[in-house]
């Protein structure tokens, strides 16, 4: 009997034993997760910012500035006062050469309460799915799209006047303040389809606070992070 009892014992001690054991690995099994998932979040918050700061240090880029304010450059295709209030959009690829070219550029803007987006074609918008790669680079991680909007309202008189220089005398153009909203975004952290990612980038605007790109992308749960910078621009006639 008390061999029989000794081994019960023993019996119970072992499956405690196991039991406790099976609680701290997967306690630990856990606790990497949760570290594997924060350390993934790092780096995808830097190569989301790294990315971005790509694109706007091309945007600042001082050798494109004259391209730029062509009448088919980033700022002067949208420049007319017919175009002020309406948003250039076009996606950062790495594979492509040149910055910004006005053939993969489109132009979206809300017309009467509903978007328009194709008056100038859809080439400018990224897409996540597909056989083309409209990613930052080959290996198809990072979107990134920007999009340029002139301030079409004025709030105080001479707002946009540079101080204490006379236009006329000094023979410059008025100056103009615009936007660049610029958003990059990793679609593969994402349980979203390729098709509701891409609606978000082609049929919403990137500067409306209430039901933008970044609107759309937060009810999807696609990691992103934007960027707004806001330049003075101006051009001296020499």
């Amino acid at each position: 009997m008390n061999i029989h009892k000794q081994n019960g014992s023993t019996l119970i001690v072992v499956l405690i034993v196991v039991l406790a054991l099976t609680i701290i690995g997967t306690l630990a099994i856990r606790q990497s997760l949760v570290s594997l998932g924060i350390a993934t979040n790092g780096q995808a918050q830097q190569l989301l910012m790294q990315n971005s700061d790509a694109a706007t240090f091309n945007v600042e880029d001082g050798n494109n500035l004259i391209r730029s304010l062509a009448r088919d450059g980033m700022f002067g295709a949208i420049k007319g006062t017919m175009n002020k209030g309406k948003e250039l959009v076009f996606c950062f690829k790495g594979s492509r050469g040149q910055f910004f070219n006005l053939s993969q550029a489109s132009i979206i803007y809300d017309q009467d309460g509903s978007i328009n987006n194709s008056s100038i074609g859809p080439n400018g918008y990224c897409q996540s799915g597909g056989t083309s790669n409209f990613f930052t680079s080959n290996r198809r991680i990072v979107l990134t799209q920007v999009s340029i909007r002139y301030v079409d309202a004025v709030t105080e008189p001479f707002e946009n006047s540079v101080r204490g220089t006379d236009e006329e005398m000094a023979k410059i153009e008025k100056t103009e303040r615009v936007i660049v909203h610029t958003i990059s975004l990793m679609p593969t952290l994402s349980k979203a389809s390729t098709n509701e990612i891409d609606q978000c980038l082609s049929h919403h605007l990137s500067q409306d606070r209430n039901n933008g790109v970044t609107n759309c992308l937060t009810a999807l749960s696609v990691p992103f992070t934007a960027h707004i910078t806001e330049y003075t621009l101006g051009q001296v006639f020499l």
